[in-house]
């Protein structure tokens, strides 16, 4: 089955008590892209993930999004959905966004693998530019590009 949602979140940190500071959604026909505001209670802070997203926590409080909102806003846009990523942690933000928010996501997020199987998927992945710039929408683009260009050209080439 081919992706048609595909989903990125950057986080706080790779530390248990990190969370979700991005995301962003590219779907046929548009893109969802918000900066997620800490709730009270997520206080970990990487200034090695603010330099890699150049995103500040003050940054993140004047101009992010309340979690709530965020997943109000995803449930509207994807109930029922299937969405992509490219790395199960974003399974752990979504889940961490959700807690916060106090609601239920209405749509999925499963990893690239299991929809192609794990050696295709990491074949497909290694199609993405060397270079990430480490904040979701462009991240997710080149998620979506990569698969795109796997099923335009077949799992064939790629497995060759």
């Amino acid at each position: 089955m081919e992706p048609t949602h595909f989903i990125d979140f950057e986080a706080s940190g790779i530390a248990p008590d990190s969370y979700p500071i991005e995301v962003a959604v590219v779907f046929p026909g548009g893109e969802y892209q918000s900066l997620i505001r800490p709730a009270a209670y997520w206080d970990h802070w990487s200034y090695d993930a603010q330099d890699m997203h150049q995103i500040t926590r003050e940054q993140l409080i004047a101009e992010g999004t309340p979690p709530l909102e965020v997943a109000q806003a995803m449930n509207a846009l994807f109930d029922g959905k299937t969405l992509c990523s490219d790395n199960p942690a974003d399974c752990f933000w979504l889940d961490v966004l959700y807690e916060a928010a106090g609601i239920e996501a209405t749509f999925e997020v499963k990893p690239l693998e299991t929809f192609i199987g794990r050696e295709p998927a990491t074949k497909a992945l290694a199609l993405r530019p060397a270079f990430l710039d480490h904040r979701a929408l462009g991240d997710v683009r080149a998620l979506e590009a990569c698969v795109s260009h796997y099923f335009q050209e077949g799992s064939r080439s790629i497995e060759e």
